[in-house]
């Protein structure tokens, strides 16, 4: 029965365009006798003498699909620049080319694990060291066998659809289904309907590859699933079982197929995910504006720094690991490790945001001061960097859009998804106070308690630019930070800009919340009233005398009330105490039963 509706679903089956023989002519074709699968024809777009020591992409289409879907996204304005400086080498799945005929009654067609075994010969063939996959659909199985069999072959692979269960299985005659009824009349050209049906056949039987995933891969793998598609749980599958720092998920909302309908944002995350693996590193990121993504992308360690300027890379602490993960309607934001991850994501792991006018350097600093030495030692520090704020950041694109405070707020959690971190203690100053307030707001389970430092709740009063003002009057003098300031005024702009959420806390709230300001801010009236608006036993209040910015200018006092805060909530029990000197407190305290 399977078998008829299959037959049946594929004489309808054909999204291929026709093409006409000028566009053909344009590439090369090569055939490569591939061992236990035949010969395969691969075509290249582009120039392969003058990038095969550069950057060289392979392709592997999806069933119902010929190689000219990726060439048609190469095509694209979006890869313009990555077209200039890269090839294409399309393989061409045995009879799946336009126009092919019959493949003989006797052809068996190749299983997928031997086309992920073979496909290194063509590379071979064509004297080319290493490759990035690219694959889509059952291409995008094929590409990642490939990767598996072949790890010192790869860059990295970017799977469009993917899936490595059997459970993909069950679900690809309904795909087809959904392939149909996208057809048009006039589409239904080129696609040998005989053939397409042996492709099919073999992908329904594949082998499953989910449990070797980890064992195999030492490469940098994105995964990309459209949000309607029925692989979007597949692909979770497949993320969720790769180790943290390897594998990122791109989801891109309100469609399919992400290659055939949002090409620009394909282009995009290619883009990026080839900056992070040090290639074309001189591109600049276009942003799309076709559809919206929701991501878990990481690029870590030292190569993964070139989406970064010369300058920025510079003062960049050599001892922090760099993560750059693409947030939901917020874009690529720099994340910056301090301690030994893997040691603490069970432990005490800290998420830290800086203030307006400020960096991550802020928090860095402050956790290398000798007061905040024990606590060091038993935890991480995860530092967020807020988008252009990075000491020596290139100007943001003039058409980029600072994301607003709740959208930063609400999508932190997906920097703790991709590390596999289930809670933190959130750490914010000023700006960054009420952005980690938002963030524990919106994920409750996700915090054990949340510490700001100048917070306020309330939409803008006016006292901002004035803060703001005094900062980086103070920053210039100081010539440290290195900020860019048409950066910074973007994100004044988004800061000035915010939602009101004082009348949201009592309702969303219900972890600790430790507030303390400067008597000298100009934050001191908008703590306390927070403070009143909080119920008694959770929220806690301290009042640093003498100073306006107490993690710069008091760092003991601002340790000593982080430790206290972590002990209240049974976090660090044996670090033992030490009273800083630094200043003096006023504490209204509603959930300690020590005042400071």
């Amino acid at each position: 029965t399977k078998l008829i509706l299959l037959d049946s679903l594929l004489q309808e089956i054909s999204d291929i365009r026709y093409h006409n023989n000028s566009m053909e002519m344009s590439l090369k074709h090569h055939i490569v006798d591939l061992e236990r699968c035949g010969p395969v024809s691969c075509y290249l777009q582009g120039d392969l003498e003058k990038q095969r020591e550069d950057v060289v992409f392979l392709t592997v289409h999806d069933v119902g699909c010929t190689y000219l879907r990726w060439y048609d996204f190469v095509m694209n304005e979006a890869m313009d620049d990555i077209r200039k400086r890269a090839m294409f080498i399309h393989v061409a799945l045995p009879g799946q080319e336009p126009g092919a005929e019959d493949l003989p009654d006797e052809f068996q067609f190749p299983k997928m694990k031997h086309l992920g075994l073979n496909l290194v010969s063509i590379l071979d063939h064509l004297r080319i060291p290493r490759v990035v996959g690219l694959g889509d659909g059952a291409g995008a199985n094929i590409i990642t066998r490939f990767g598996m069999s072949h790890p010192n072959r790869v860059h990295g692979i970017v799977t469009i659809n993917n899936s490595a269960t059997r459970l993909g299985a069950t679900r690809f005659v309904e795909r087809l289904k959904m392939k149909i009824q996208k057809i048009k009349p006039e589409d239904s050209k080129s696609v040998n309907k005989k053939n397409v049906a042996k492709f099919a056949e073999a992908y329904k039987k594949w082998t499953e590859i989910l449990p070797d995933l980890n064992k195999r891969i030492n490469f940098d793998v994105l995964l990309i699933a459209g949000v309607k598609s029925k692989y979007v749980e597949d692909t979770k599958i497949i993320h969720k079982e790769m180790a943290p720092g390897l594998c990122s998920m791109i989801k891109v909302e309100d469609v399919d197929h992400p290659l055939s309908e949002t090409p620009a944002r394909v282009a995009e995350a290619v883009l990026l995910f080839s900056q992070g693996i040090g290639l074309m590193p001189s591109l600049v990121r276009r942003c799309s504006r076709q559809g919206s993504t929701e991501g878990h992308e990481s690029y870590s360690d030292g190569r993964k720094k070139s989406l970064t300027s010369d300058r920025e890379k510079e003062l960049m602490d050599p001892s922090l690991k760099h993560h750059i993960v693409n947030l939901e309607k917020c874009g690529p934001v720099s994340v910056f490790i301090q301690g030994d991850l893997e040691k603490q994501k069970d432990g005490v792991v800290f998420l830290t945001v800086h203030d307006v006018g400020s960096s991550y350097m802020s928090w860095r600093d402050f956790v290398m001061d000798s007061s905040m030495e024990d606590i060091r030692k038993r935890a991480s520090f995860v530092h967020v960097a807020i988008p252009g704020q990075e000491p020596g950041a290139s100007d943001l694109q003039k058409n980029f859009v600072f994301p607003t405070m709740k959208d930063l707020g609400l999508n932190l959690v997906s920097i703790l998804d991709y590390l596999r971190i289930p809670q933190v203690v959130g750490l914010g100053d000023g700006a960054g106070a009420n952005i980690i307030t938002r963030f524990g707001m919106c994920h409750p389970a996700r915090v054990h308690g949340v510490f700001t430092i100048n917070s306020t709740a309330q939409h803008n009063l006016g006292r901002f630019m004035e803060k703001l003002k005094e900062k980086m009057k103070a920053t210039a003098l100081d010539g440290k930070l290195f900020l860019n300031e048409k950066n910074v005024s973007k994100f004044a702009e988004a800061f000035k800009k915010r939602t009101e959420i004082l009348p949201e806390l009592n309702k969303k709230i219900n972890f600790d919340f430790l507030l303390m300001a400067g008597i000298k801010s100009k934050y001191v009236e908008d703590t306390e009233m927070i403070h009143k608006e909080m119920a008694p036993g959770l929220c806690s209040m301290i009042i640093v005398e003498d100073v306006s910015e107490p993690l710069t200018e008091t760092p003991g006092r601002v340790s000593d009330a982080v430790l206290l805060f972590c002990q209240g909530m049974g976090l660090m029990p044996s670090i033992p105490r030490k009273f800083s000197r630094q200043g003096s407190l006023i504490s209204q305290d509603s959930g300690y039963g020590e005042r400071i």
